[in-house]
């Protein structure tokens, strides 16, 4: 089954299990839109789905899982024991990621931070601006 259409199975199925019309749950989602994913005619951003399941009230997670083992023909149970053993196998299970990256440094700033850090150690040691720019 494709990814759109697992999903589209998925909502709907969460939906009408949690008892909720589609206009109940179109809070920040319009109900057209609503509609047209749970006829497979368009795709979610992930901030809809998160959205769709605050709605249904349930884990954003529990609507991935059901999309994916749709998608996969395997059962959520499955799925999610597929998932924590591939975070298990990463080292990521008990893992809480950092509130932002970290800005990725380009060779040219490493360069950079290694002779700043030089500097200041030659700095560190007492040596003058004009004898650092010698061994630099």
């Amino acid at each position: 089954m494709s990814l759109r259409k697992s999903f589209a199975a998925a909502l709907k199925l969460l939906r009408t299990q949690r008892g909720f019309s589609q206009v109940e749950i179109s809070k920040t989602v319009v109900q057209s839109h609503v509609s047209q994913l749970e006829s497979a005619l368009t795709t979610a951003t992930v901030d809809v789905s998160y959205e769709l399941a605050c709605a249904l009230s349930i884990q954003p997670l529990t609507l991935f899982t059901l999309t994916l083992a749709g998608h996969k023909q395997q059962t959520g149970r499955q799925m999610l024991l597929d998932c924590l053993a591939e975070l298990e196998q990463l080292g990521l299970a008990d893992t809480l990621l950092p509130d932002e990256q970290p800005a990725k440094m380009t060779p040219a700033m490493v360069e950079a931070r290694k002779k700043w850090v030089a500097v200041q150690e030659m700095k560190a040691q007492g040596l003058t601006q004009a004898e650092v720019r010698k061994r630099l």
